[in-house]
């Protein structure tokens, strides 16, 4: 089978954007996250590592305080803040109660005015896995692609056809040549 140059190209071109599509569709999918209140007045949620660890951020608490991280009433650790007031904790998937989502994790400190500082979330559930959703928007961009390549071969095979036919029927309407033959 001989291709054209042109048909190679837009092969070539076609080829790309699904090979382009299909690397977008392997990427990891963007955890869940989940805050609360806004500013630095917050508990933020993350999961981090493909979903393995969870990642606690609270703020606003008094400087190189301790401040304890609950999950529910179970205490998992205990933390120092950093000198702006912000804890960070990484808590395995197997602390998070067989990773549910839903489950409260309370981070209690002192605020840097010295009273009681209790900040409360619950765990964000983790990226599911790809569905039918995901792969939409990049199928019908195939699909597009598909039918633009496929429109332009058949514009240039059609056009490639009328240069090989006669002038003759090409210029003149249809019917012409039996009426008004020489």
């Amino acid at each position: 089978m001989n291709l054209s140059t042109s048909a190679r190209r837009v092969l070539t071109v076609v080829l790309a954007a699904l090979t382009l599509g299909g690397a977008l569709l392997l990427s990891p999918a963007s955890p869940a996250a989940a805050a609360a209140g806004t500013g630095t007045d917050k508990l933020a949620l993350t999961w981090i590592e493909d979903g393995q660890q969870l990642r606690v951020d609270g703020y606003a608490y008094r400087p190189r305080a301790m401040v304890t991280v609950r999950l529910g009433s179970e205490p998992i650790q205990q933390a120092r803040s950093d000198e702006n007031g912000r804890v960070r904790v990484t808590v395995p998937q197997s602390l998070i109660a067989a990773g549910q989502s839903g489950a409260s994790i309370v981070v209690a400190g002192r605020s840097a005015s010295g009273s009681s500082r209790v900040l409360i979330s619950a765990v964000p559930p983790r990226a599911a896995v790809r569905g039918p959703v995901d792969v939409l928007p990049w199928s019908i961009g195939g699909v597009a692609i598909l039918g633009l390549a496929l429109g332009a071969l058949h514009r240039r095979r059609s056009r490639g056809r009328a240069r090989r036919a006669p002038l003759a029927f090409v210029a003149a309407p249809v019917g012409y040549h039996c009426r008004h033959a020489a």
